[in-house]
């Protein structure tokens, strides 16, 4: 599964910013249109009865006004101005119509589908070459291009490409920003591909529908409600694993220890980073939603201002006292290279840490196992979501694009892509998740029950971009239905509660301080938009 883009600015701050990126485009697989010569004939009959010393404007009416810019290079050996008079009257005005000519696929030629992913794990690449080797050798005219971008790239892509009409074809996209793709134009719809795949199959989130439409479907999902822990080190301690915050926190401490003697920590309790990115944001999340917490309720009103999120931001500025002191610069893989390295007993996340030590370290991977991420003492929920795959609206061949998504969302090869990294990268479907223990692959016959706990946790996990108010703060009950956060792109894009948090830790703001310039933030943000959309109902569904 791909980790989250890093402190994006927000879809009106990519729009902004559209113009130096255009300038800079060099996207690997893009295709742009060439535009056809046109061939203009045209009939004139000119009169000439009598001298007239004037201009005169020649109204033409066009389908399409042609604008080319042509450099001439002439070499003068003089050059001699001439002021000349123009003496005629039209009597006919010539209408001139241009019909642009579509571009024409040359005989024997094929259709090039680009295909852009942020997965570059070798094992993943691998599975996805294979997949469209298959299709390829059932569709001889199409050939798929697999475009490797880097992580944080999607939205910056996708709205450069569209700024300049550069084809796309299959792309990822972020949930936060559905609604500002949806108003732009950016997506097409794939009602008709989910229908082919088998609508009722897939879990609640798996899909990002917007106005009775489906664009963009998840095909992998990911869960942060996790805690991965060194066995080892609890039973030397003499610990138990913690069931909530409290016994955590107590844990952490415990196990934050000067293993030689020498002065300085050897070993921190856990690795929770806090830096102003998507990888803090994701692990705030939990600790919200387990405290009772939200962003906004279904009915789309403010509750980040409830004393219940305050109470979750000192929780974890309390947690980071037994974390290393460079997680102020942590981004997502930095907590698995400091388990790896054994200079933390604890760490937050999806299963690709466990499935990583099976492969580099398995020694480590015996001592280690992963529990429930208890971070809150009164709700069992956390954070979690999908990767989606969605189709662009400037695709040049449309139909044939959707059918190639249809083609890796059926038959096995979509359980072949998520055993790339089994037990990280969670089906969207309930069969998918079973067909996994299927395989016989050793990790998951080795750790079957791991992996079970990592799908387990998934069925509690929420985002407050596509389940605004899954946490009710009055009842203090997990409801997570379908309502996406149409202001999410600036909120959850520029990372507010990150930066809420890296105020705290690097600027030295209090909490109470840090928590108040976020609230207001994200108040005035859907002030702004609401204003701008009057008519905006929630969309809250099961």
């Amino acid at each position: 599964m791909s980790n989250r883009a890093e402190k994006k600015k927000g879809f009106r701050g990519g729009l902004l910013g559209t113009a130096a990126l255009v300038c800079g485009l060099a996207i690997a697989g893009l295709v742009l249109a060439a535009c056809q010569p046109q061939v203009i004939e045209v009939e004139k009959e000119v009169v000439v009865t009598q001298v007239v010393s004037e201009e005169v404007e020649v109204p033409v009416e066009v389908e399409k006004i042609v604008e080319v810019e042509v450099e001439v290079e002439v070499e003068v050996e003089k050059i001699v101005e001439v002021e000349v008079e123009v003496e005629k009257v039209v009597e006919k005005i010539v209408e001139v119509v241009v019909t642009p000519i579509p571009a024409q696929l040359p005989e024997g030629g094929v259709k090039t589908i680009p295909f852009m992913t942020t997965e570059s794990d070798p094992e993943s690449v691998a599975v996805f070459q294979e997949i469209i080797a298959e299709y390829e050798e059932d569709h001889s005219g199409i050939r798929i291009d697999l475009v490797l971008t880097a992580h944080g790239s999607e939205e910056e892509r996708l709205i450069a490409a569209n700024a300049v009409g550069a084809e796309l074809g299959v792309v990822g996209i972020h949930p936060e920003y559905l609604y500002d793709y949806v108003a732009a134009g950016y997506l097409l719809p794939l009602d008709e591909m989910v229908d082919g795949v088998g609508r009722d199959k897939f879990k609640l989130g798996a899909m990002l529908s917007l106005e009775g439409h489906d664009y963009a479907v998840g095909y992998a999902g990911g869960t942060h409600s996790t805690l991965w822990v060194r066995k080892d080190l609890f039973e030397e301690a003499g610990l138990d694993m913690p069931t909530n915050y409290d016994e955590l926190l107590a844990t952490a401490e415990a196990l934050t220890q000067d293993t030689d003697g020498d002065g300085d920590i050897d070993i921190y309790g856990i690795g929770i980073p806090a830096a102003a990115n998507g990888a803090t944001r994701a692990r705030f999340k939990s600790f919200v939603y387990q405290n009772c917490g939200d962003w906004f309720d279904k009915e789309g009103n403010l509750v980040f201002d409830h004393p219940n999120v305050l109470e979750a931001l000192n929780n974890y500025v309390a947690l980071l006292e037994y974390a290393p002191p460079d997680v102020t610069g942590w981004s997502w893989f930095d907590g698995i290279t400091a388990f790896t390295a054994g200079k933390i007993a604890m760490h937050p996340y999806g299963g690709r840490l466990g499935y990583n030590l099976f492969r580099d370290k398995p020694e480590m991977r015996e001592n280690t196992t992963v529990i429930w991420y208890p971070v809150g003492n009164q709700v069992k929920a956390g954070r979690g979501g999908y990767d989606y795959m969605a189709v662009s609206a400037n695709a040049r061949w449309p139909e044939e694009t959707k059918d190639f998504l249809e083609f890796f969302f059926t038959g096995d090869r979509l359980a072949r892509f998520e055993m790339t990294v089994p037990g990280h990268l969670i089906p969207p479907t309930s069969e998918l998740e079973e067909a996994i223990f299927g395989f016989d692959h050793p990790y998951v016959q080795q750790y079957g029950d791991d992996i079970r706990t990592l799908f387990e946790s998934s069925r509690y996990n929420a985002l407050p971009q596509l389940q605004m108010g899954a946490v009710d703060v009055e009842t203090c009950t997990f409801d997570p239905a379908y309502n996406p956060m149409p202001w999410a792109s600036e909120i959850i894009g520029q990372s507010i509660s990150a930066q809420m948090i890296e105020r705290v830790v690097v600027g030295g703001e209090s909490p109470e301080d840090a928590w108040k310039w976020a609230y207001t933030e994200m108040q005035r943000i859907a002030d702004e938009w609401k204003a701008e959309h009057p008519d905006w109902e929630p969309q809250a569904t099961q």
